[in-house]
């Protein structure tokens, strides 16, 4: 018989004036977890989850170029008697404009343009603050650091995956590591910000609707009964904000997220294992 049970992780809002943070598949059992820390079991697959957000949603107030969330972490556990597979979904992400001031009015109506981006620096419909919010750092930025090795990049769209052997902090990004660390361990970087391009979607906008397994921090993506595995989240605002046009950088008007918020979910899943 096969048996679905999904829930949602909980809804954040980052911005300006707020943060947040948004596989599963059909299969005998499968169990996902969301807000107020519950735990739902569908025959002996049980996922629990621990950390930052369950009760209420997470607020970062006045939020401005140079700010650091930090990392928000969750400790998932099986607690079930069968293996599963982990893996942590992003909803699609929400940019909320919320009215405009002079600044920012003045910002957008910028020309902009670059290599299939749109005419101008502000976008029409939606707020442009998730185009750069920075999930992870610039490759570059890491290279060299004792501990940390890059195993896999495409700097063109910015990102890089990389695994670190001693308790770290590369100043971002998202990743899987032990439950006891501060950091995670093996973590995926997405460095560009600014308008999409041909080239692709930047900042916290690219993870939207993407789905992430543990990066092979455990072998298979597999949590076995009894095992716990530790998520970690973090977003940033450049000191000046730049946009990358797949090319090059560009230098930009920071007044252009003014009042601007995003929200959506995050979800995780234990899936058990065919």
């Amino acid at each position: 018989m096969e048996i679905n049970r999904k829930v949602l992780i909980s809804l954040f809002i980052i911005g300006i004036l707020a943060l947040g943070i948004g596989w599963g598949t059909h299969s005998l059992f499968t169990d996902t977890e969301t807000s107020s820390n519950n735990t739902f079991t569908a025959g002996t697959l049980d996922l629990t989850v621990d950390g930052p957000g369950f009760s209420a949603p997470i607020t970062l107030s006045n939020m401005k170029p140079g700010d650091d969330t930090g990392y928000y972490k969750w400790v998932l556990k099986n607690i079930g008697t069968l293996p599963g597979k982990i893996s942590v979904t992003f909803s699609v992400i929400i940019n909320n404009e919320n009215g405009m001031n002079e600044p920012e009015t003045i910002a957008e109506a910028q020309p902009y343009g670059y290599i299939g981006a749109r005419s101008t620096l502000g976008d029409p419909n939606n707020g442009e603050l998730g185009e750069y919010l920075r999930v992870g750092v610039e490759r570059s930025a890491v290279e060299g650091i004792p501990g940390v090795e890059i195993i896999e990049y495409n700097d063109t769209e910015g990102w890089f995956i990389a695994r670190v052997t001693e308790e770290i902090d590369i100043g971002g990004t998202i990743g899987w590591g032990p439950k006891g660390w501060s950091v995670p361990s093996r973590l995926y970087s997405q460095g560009n910000t600014g308008p999409p391009t041909n080239y692709g979607v930047w900042g916290l906008n690219s993870f939207g609707g993407k789905t992430f397994g543990t990066l092979n921090y455990l072998p298979g993506d597999t949590l076995g009964p009894g095992e716990e595995v530790a998520f970690f989240f973090r977003v940033n605002l450049a000191n000046d904000l730049k946009a990358w046009d797949g090319c090059w950088w560009h230098d930009v008007d920071d007044n252009v997220i003014q009042g601007d918020s995003v929200t959506f979910n995050i979800t995780f899943t234990l899936e058990q294992i065919h």
